[in-house]
């Protein structure tokens, strides 16, 4: 499933997706190209300064570990039900997460003490993430939303021995929305945390 976020860009080339490529389209593919074309453009408007730090962590999360995650722990029932709406959702608070630790210890010249909450909320409202009548899950996701809390990253992960990594806390609602295991939303953040708050001083 890591082609199907290719698989569904305009191509000269028509080919005949699988019923699981369809839902990995249709339930991670396009809602994730939509946060991140409204990242993409948010950045080139107004946050041109943290460009380079916010394409790492985007990139990286929407258009590798992330979608390798997906299909390499759900099942095609469930690739079949998840929503997209989650997915987006949980890929929101993440990116919200980073924007909150490096705005933490850097400075930009011309943002508001609050960008990364001005940042997350435009983004909320462009892809209208709360807005589908019958989301089963917007009161648990306007909770997330209304969150402060800075999500801890200081749990290193043994790389011979993963298993035994603590997972924080914070991990397990974004997990339940999207039907992954609470160490995935971990393994896939942290690491990206551990890079980035290490080119801390670039940032300054």
């Amino acid at each position: 499933m890591l082609g199907f976020l290719k698989k569904f860009l305009p191509s000269k080339k028509t080919q005949s997706l699988s019923e699981r490529d369809l839902n990995g389209r249709n339930n991670v593919g396009y809602p994730t190209m939509q946060l991140s074309r409204e990242i993409d453009s948010l950045v080139k408007s107004k946050y041109s300064a943290a460009k380079h730090i916010i394409n790492l962590y985007k990139d990286t999360l929407f258009f590798k570990w992330g979608p390798s995650v997906f299909n390499n722990k759900l099942s095609d029932e469930q690739l079949a039900s998840l929503s997209g709406r989650n997915v987006q959702m949980v890929y929101l608070l993440l990116f919200r997460d980073m924007l909150r630790h490096i705005a933490s210890f850097a400075k930009f010249k011309h943002f508001a003490d609050d960008w990364p909450e001005q940042f997350a909320q435009e983004l909320l409202d462009n892809c209208k993430m709360l807005s589908d009548s019958d989301d089963v899950d917007i009161a648990k996701k306007q909770d997330l939303f209304a969150s402060t809390e800075l999500y801890t990253v200081d749990n290193p992960i043994d790389p011979k021995h993963p298993e035994t990594t603590e997972i924080p806390d914070w991990t397990v609602p974004l997990a339940e929305l999207v039907m992954l295991k609470s160490d995935m939303i971990y393994h896939c953040h942290r690491p990206l945390m551990a890079a980035i708050l290490k080119k801390s001083n670039k940032l300054k």
